[in-house]
Formats: C-alpha cells, structure tokens, sequence
C-alpha cells in the first residue's frame, strides 16, 4: 500500500526555513537577557574591587614599612642572622656573611668587613664605628729579623700586613692540625725551589699558598729551575721574594731527550712550543739525529734567546 504525503516537498522546506527562524529568534532573545544580567555583575563586581582597593590604598595596605636600623656594637664573627638584620643589613648580605664564616673566613680587622657583598658606602659609614672585633679573631704581627739581607732588593717600606695575611693563609692551606702562624725565613735563610715543598715556599715573605702552587706547577712544567730568576715568568709574581730563594743544585733539572720524543711530548715544555717542535721533528725526519745546539741555530723559529734558555734542558744523546 502506497504511503500518503502530507506535506508536499515545497511545503516541508518552507516549514523547516520558519522553524529556523524562528528558533533564532528565541535564542537571540535569550541570549540577550542573559548578557545584561552577566554584564551588571560584572560591572558590579568591577565597582566593588575598585572601592576595596581605593579602601586599601587609603589605609596603607600596599605600603612597605620602613625598617629603622638599630645601632648597637657587633663582632661581624659571631653575630647571629637576626643581629645583622636589625643593624639593617640586607638578607643576602646575611647570607653572604654566613658563607664566608662557614669555609674558615674570619673578620680580622674593621677593613675585612668592606668585602661584604654589595655594602654601600652608607653602610660602612655607619657600621664601621660600631665593629669590635674579638682579640681571639685578630692576627698576630710578625717582626722580621733585624738582620736584614739585601736591602736593595727589598724595599723599604715591605709590608707587614702582606707577610701577617700570607702566614695565615699558608697555614690554613698546608694543615689545619699545624699552628695557626707560619715562621717566615729571617734574613740569612735561602731555600732550594727546585727541593722545596708548598710548606717551606710558604715561609717566604711575600709567598702564600697561591703563588707556592704556582711555583711548584712551573717547576713541573720546565722540568726543574736553573735559576730563580725564572720565577719572574710566573705571572704577578712578587720580585722581592727572590731574595730568599736560589737553585743550589742543576742536577735535578730533567733533560728532553731531543731525538726521541714526539712532537707531542716537545711541545709541552713552556720554551719549546708547537713551531719550535715541529721543526725539531721535522729535521729528524729529513736529516736524522741532531747532535749538537748548533743545529737549532739553523732553525727558522729558534731565536738566539729561545736557544740559550733551552740550552739546559737538551740532551742529544
């Protein structure tokens, strides 16, 4: 049996077309209701945070209060965080300070307390009437022998405080079971770089840990000095100091074995270099064995300076 229509195909899309627009219609008009409601709680809620945050202000809310530094006398090696805020110091300078305490940094004089970090010129002026420092923290002066050698080598007005810093220094970096204060060498005494150990270069006026390490990592590096006056090549190096020290015995400089080592091993002595080496293997290779000093005259980038430096420490064999 044939179904019935009851709407033609015409018929059907107009009243789908009208059931469209108006179902548009009923949602626009909602939709618009719903947005002035939504909009005067906004703009109620707007109103009331700006009330609030006008109260707020008003009352000082935001307002940082100033903190009034207190003054009162301080041992910067013992005083506690909270001592150090109320005299106005800043939490990372407390912090700060507490670090340099805990690796074995003391505050032996007022002067010490100028390192901490970020201190202002306005600070210092008015902490540094305020510091006592501790006697226990102080650093106990060293007098040099009253024979005094080499006048002429050493200037006159020789710092004490550089001989005081580098005797704690020393101390502290050798052994922390040993006394705190190292006996520097008087004016009669030498030492031997090329045997001397970081504790008797430490003795030296003018030498601390640093510039015994530099010694020693030099003396390394050469094979062993031929003379003090080597040390100069070290860099900064303090010239006076080379009054207490000489090269007693060549012995025990190392020699470069100039026709068996590689261009590797050459170019790692400090007056040989990569050029100079590679010449020296280069004339090996074509020529064979070099036998004398002479030969390296020869040579495009040996100097005659280069030569007399490197004449002891070539073997030809």
């Amino acid at each position: 049996m044939k179904r019935r229509k009851w709407f033609t195909r015409a018929q059907g899309i107009f009243l789908l077309a009208v059931l469209n627009v108006s179902l548009l219609i009923l949602g626009t008009v909602l939709l618009s209701k719903c947005g002035e409601g939504r909009s005067d709680g906004v703009a109620d809620t707007l109103v009331s945070v700006r009330r609030e945050s006008a109260v707020s202000s008003s009352s000082g809310y935001y307002a940082v209060p100033e903190v009034v530094p207190e003054s009162f006398t301080f041992d910067p090696n013992e005083a506690d965080s909270t001592q150090l805020l109320r005299l106005g110091l800043a939490s990372f300078q407390v912090r700060s300070i507490y670090r340099y305490r805990a690796k074995g940094g003391r505050f032996s004089t007022k002067d010490d307390f100028r390192r901490v970090y970020r201190l202002t010129n306005e600070q210092w002026e008015r902490l540094s009437p305020l510091i006592s420092i501790a006697p226990k923290y102080r650093l106990v002066t060293i007098v040099p022998h009253s024979d005094v050698r080499n006048t002429s080598s050493r200037p006159a007005s020789y710092a004490t405080d550089t001989i005081i810093r580098d005797s704690v220094l020393c101390s502290y970096a050798t052994s922390r079971s040993k006394p705190a204060y190292v006996q520097k060498l008087s004016g009669d005494e030498t030492i031997d770089i090329n045997l001397a150990d970081s504790a008797l270069l430490c003795r030296v006026p003018g030498i601390g840990p640093y510039f015994a390490r530099r010694i020693i990592q030099y003396r390394r590096r050469l094979g062993g000095y031929t003379s003090a006056a080597q040390l100069l090549q070290i860099e900064d190096f303090p010239a006076d100091a080379i009054a207490w020290m000489q090269v007693a015995d060549t012995c025990q400089v190392q020699q470069l074995q100039i026709n068996s080592l590689s261009t590797r091993r050459l170019m790692k002595h400090p007056y040989m270099g990569y050029y100079r080496a590679s010449e020296i293997a280069d004339y090996r290779r074509i020529h064979g064995p070099i036998r004398s000093i002479e030969v390296l005259k020869s040579l495009p980038h040996f100097t005659e300076e280069d030569i007399l430096r490197l004449a002891p420490y070539l073997s030809f064999e």
